[in-house]
Parts: structure tokens; sequence; C-alpha cells
């Protein structure tokens, strides 16, 4: 048997049918807070006499025995009533969208209604071509009411920052990136045992770290001091200043350049 009738070398193809599905990748959502209800139209009486005449109407004249279900009823009543009243606190921020959504909207019912064209007639090149015209209309117009938005808001905090208008200012800045939120940061009891989660609670435990910090009883170690290089000791200094001294020190503070910042 010659080497040429050796079986098995040459290489081996396996065919095979398969079916393979790309799983897409997945956005990541906005974490949607919780809505909040416009509070701030209860200081107008109309709205008080409003929200009691349907509170009113929506609590029932009787409630269940159970606790779980007397609360529940309760709730329901009284949110349902304050939504259909008072209505959702709306986002407190500015918004380049917001101020330009007449004319953004515009553009995207054109687009829209080409694109509906397009699709009724799909192999038609010139309702193609209008379609991406009107999809490149709509972001170039986008972007340029986006950055007319923010060039005017700049200039406008700007000439706010140039007045010395520090109030306005930090108001006006506000109302553009919206109020910053402080979280309280959890701390460990001393033990390290408890998660401490409250505010006077975290307040109490940093006075009590501090306390032991800044407290500790230490016994300095009398070699290490006498190895420290001595001074002789400047008795003049300890002696009250002169008049003389004073006035000069006086006129010093009248020359001297302010500084700049100061």
């Amino acid at each position: 048997m010659t080497s040429a009738d050796d079986c098995w070398t040459d290489h081996r193809l396996i065919r095979s049918i398969m079916s393979i599905r790309l799983m897409r990748k997945r956005r990541m959502q906005k974490r949607q807070s919780r809505p909040k209800l416009n509070i701030d139209l209860l200081g107008d009486t109309t709205y008080q006499q409003q929200l009691q005449d349907a509170l009113s109407a929506a609590l029932p004249k009787q409630y269940p025995e159970d606790t779980e279900k007397h609360w529940g009823t309760l709730s329901t009543a009284i949110m349902n009533s304050c939504k259909n009243i008072l209505g959702q606190k709306k986002r407190r921020h500015q918004d380049w969208y917001d101020e330009n959504d007449t004319e953004i909207q515009q553009l995207i019912d054109i687009k829209r209604q080409t694109f509906i064209t397009w699709q009724n007639n799909i192999h038609c090149k010139v309702k193609r071509a209008a379609h991406a015209k009107a999809k490149a209309a709509v972001q170039t117009q986008v972007r340029k009411l986006k950055n007319q938005w923010w060039t005017k808001k700049a200039l406008e905090i700007q000439q706010l920052a140039d007045s010395g208008d520090t109030r306005v200012f930090f108001d006006a800045t506000r109302a553009v990136y919206g109020p910053s939120y402080r979280r309280l940061t959890p701390l460990r009891s001393k033990d390290g045992f408890l998660l401490l989660k409250d505010k006077d609670a975290i307040a109490n435990r940093w006075k009590e770290h501090y306390k032991d910090l800044l407290n500790r009883d230490t016994i300095p170690e009398m070699e290490a001091l006498d190895q420290l290089p001595q001074q002789p000791i400047v008795e003049s200094m300890g002696e009250p200043p002169s008049l003389g001294e004073v006035l000069d020190a006086i006129n010093l503070l009248r020359t001297a350049r302010p500084v700049p910042g100061g």
C-alpha cells in the first residue's frame, strides 16, 4: 500500500444548513421618574374649591373593614381627584425643542407625508427623492434651530453675568439645566454592622467620627522632642506694638494695591 493510497489524508468537508439569528442590541431605556402633581395650583382658592368638590364626590360613604382595602380605596380616590384637578407638574427647565415645537412638528408632518406617498408607490424614484429631500430638510433645520436657541440663551446668561446680578444669573442657569439634587450617601455605624440612611443619623455619625479623630489622647515621645532643633526665644516679639508701628501698618494697608477678585 503506497502513501497515495492512505485514507483520511485529504481534508474532510462537512456540509450543513444552519439558521443564525443575531439579536438586536438593546437600547438603554431612560429611567422613568415618578410624575409629580402640580401642587402650586393649590395657592389659588378656585382650585382649592374644585379639589374639595372632587374629593367629596369621589370618596365613598362606607369603607371596607380590611385595612389594606380601606387604604387602597382612599388613596385611589385622592390620587385620581388630584390628577383630574391639578394635573401633573411640567418640566421646570427650558428646552430648545419645546420652544420650537410648532415649526419642528410642521417639518415632521411634511416628511411623514412624503414617506406615505413614497410607500404607496415604492418603485417611483421621484417620490423617493422627495422623501429624502424632506428628511434632509428636517435634520438641517432642527440642527439650525438648536444652535440658534443655545446661542441666544448663552448670550442672555453672559449678559446677566456681566451685569453682576448673580441671583438672576443663577435663576437663568437653573432654568436651563434644572435644579441640582444632592443625595445622601449612607454611612456605616461605628461597629460597622448598621447602615445609616437617615439624615440625622448620618450627621451624628460624622460628628462622632471627627470627635474621635480630633480628640485622641496621645503621649509624645520625649526622645523625639529632644531631637528637634531649638531656636533661641525672641522676647521682643511678645511685647505689644508701639504706636508708630501701628501707624506704619495702617499706611501700608492704604497704599497697597487691591488684589484681583478680592
